[in-house]
C-alpha cells in the first residue's frame, strides 16, 4: 500500500472513531439525583458542579435551564430552589469539609448571603464568638432588617432588588386608605427608582386617588420629576378629568417620558362570581379594542427611548384562561416597543378575589383556577 493511500485509510478510521459529545439525558439524571439523600446537600451540589454543569455546558445550556429542566421532570424529589441552593453551597465552599464550623453554618451563609466578604465576616464572627446556628441565622436577618431601614433612610421608601414586590400594608403617605382599588404606593415608587431618571415628565392615566402623585410630592428623592395626572373620575384637585378610551390624552406628541398604567378592574374580566359564562374571544376582543387605543396613545406621547409600565393579570372564566400579560405584549410589540422588564405583584392576602367564583365553580361541579398575581411589565419605545 502507498503511503498516500495509508495516510487516506488512518483519516477514515480517525473519522469513524470520532466521539460525539454525550446527549443530555434528563431521565438519567434525574436517576443520579433521586440516589442522594435529601439532607445530603454538599454532595448533591458536588455532583451538580463537578457532572451536570460541564456537561450542560456542552450542549450550550445555562445553569439555571438546566437545574429547571431536571426539577420539572416527572419523579424528581428535589425543587429547583433546593437544587440551587446545593449548587451555590458547594461553589462557595468545595473545602467545607476543612471549615472550623459545622456544614449547616456553610449551607445558610451560601443560600442567604451574596457577597463574599459578608460571607467571610459572619463566618469569623461565628468562630470568635462560639455561635450557634441560631445566632448565626438571627444575625443575618438584624443585617437584613438594618439594610431595609438605611434604604428607607436614603430613598424614603421600601426598595426592592428583585422582581417579586409583596407588600401587605400599603404605604399610609401614598394615596387614599377608602379608595377601591388602591394600589400600595410601594410599588409605584420603585417603578419611578427603577424606569426614570432626574427631570422626566411623568404621566397616570389612570390616577385612582393620586398616588403618583402623592410619592413624587412627598418624597424628596423623586422632587425633579414633573407629573400629569388623569382620570374618568377625578377624587383629587391635581388630576384632570380625563377619559383616555374617549378623548386619548392631551399631552403633545413626543413630550413625555415614562407612563404609569394602571387600569380599572373593569378592563379585563377577572373571577368574579357571574363571570362562568362570559366567552373567553369575547373578553379577548374587548381588551384588545380598548388597550390597542391605548397603546397607540403611548407611542405617541412617548419621546424616543420613553418607557411605558403597565399592571395586568391573567383572566379565568371557568375552565377557560386568558393570558392578558401575553396580550398586552404582543401590542406593544405590534407598536413598535421592547419589553424591558417584567415584575410579580402578588395580592396582598386581603386582596384574594377568587373566593366567590371557587364557590361558585364548586356548585356546578367545575375545578378551577383564579388570579392571586398580576404582572407589571415595562416597555421601551424604539
Amino acid at each position: 500500500m502507498t503511503q498516500k493511500a495509508k495516510k487516506k485509510t488512518l483519516s477514515l478510521k480517525r473519522t469513524a472513531i470520532r466521539i460525539e459529545p454525550k446527549q443530555f439525558s434528563v431521565a438519567e439524571l434525574v436517576r443520579e439525583l433521586n440516589s442522594f439523600n435529601v439532607n445530603n446537600y454538599w454532595d448533591l451540589g458536588k455532583f451538580l458542579v463537578e457532572k451536570v454543569m460541564p456537561t450542560a455546558r456542552k450542549q450550550g445550556m445555562f445553569e439555571d435551564q438546566v437545574l429547571k429542566m431536571i426539577s420539572s421532570h416527572p419523579g424528581v424529589k428535589f425543587p429547583f430552589s433546593m437544587l440551587k441552593q446545593c449548587q451555590q453551597y458547594f461553589t462557595y465552599y468545595p473545602d467545607v469539609k476543612k471549615r472550623p464550623l459545622p456544614e449547616v453554618f456553610y449551607f445558610d451563609l451560601a443560600t442567604k448571603v451574596d457577597e463574599s466578604k459578608r460571607r467571610d465576616e459572619y463566618e469569623k464572627m461565628a468562630v470568635d464568638y462560639r455561635w450557634t446556628i441560631s445566632d448565626l441565622r438571627k444575625k443575618i436577618h438584624d443585617d437584613y432588617m438594618a439594610r431595609r431601614i438605611d434604604e428607607r433612610t436614603k430613598y424614603g421608601f421600601d426598595l426592592r432588588e428583585r422582581n417579586v414586590w409583596t407588600y401587605e400594608t400599603p404605604d399610609p403617605r401614598f394615596g387614599k386608605s377608602n379608595y377601591k382599588g388602591r394600589i400600595p404606593g410601594q410599588i409605584v415608587a420603585n417603578v419611578l427608582y427603577y424606569y426614570t431618571k432626574p427631570g422626566d415628565y411623568v404621566v397616570d392615566p389612570f390616577a385612582g386617588s393620586g398616588t403618583l402623585g402623592d410619592i413624587i410630592d412627598t418624597l424628596p428623592y423623586f422632587q425633579d420629576r414633573k407629573y400629569s395626572m388623569y382620570d374618568a373620575n377625578p377624587i383629587d384637585e391635581r388630576i384632570t378629568r380625563n377619559n383616555v378610551l374617549l378623548t386619548g390624552l392631551p399631552e403633545q406628541t413626543g413630550s413625555v417620558d415614562y407612563i404609569f398604567l394602571d387600569p380599572p378592574t373593569e378592563f379585563t374580566q377577572k373571577d368574579t362570581s357571574a363571570g362562568f359564562e362570559v366567552s373567553i374571544d369575547a373578553s379577548k376582543a374587548d381588551f384588545t379594542l380598548k388597550f390597542k387605543g391605548i397603546v397607540r396613545e403611548c407611542a405617541r406621547i412617548l419621546k424616543s427611548g420613553g418607557r411605558v409600565s403597565i399592571v395586568v393579570e391573567p383572566a379565568f372564566a371557568g375552565t377557560e384562561f386568558l393570558d392578558f400579560p401575553n396580550e398586552t405584549i404582543q401590542l406593544f410589540r405590534e407598536a413598535g416597543f421592547k419589553q424591558i422588564g417584567k415584575v410579580y405583584l402578588p395580592r396582598r392576602s386581603s386582596e384574594s378575589t377568587g373566593r366567590a367564583a371557587q364557590g361558585l365553580a364548586e356548585v356546578k361541579g367545575l375545578r378551577v383556577l383564579s388570579s392571586d398575581c398580576r404582572e407589571l411589565l415595562t416597555f421601551q419605545k424604539s
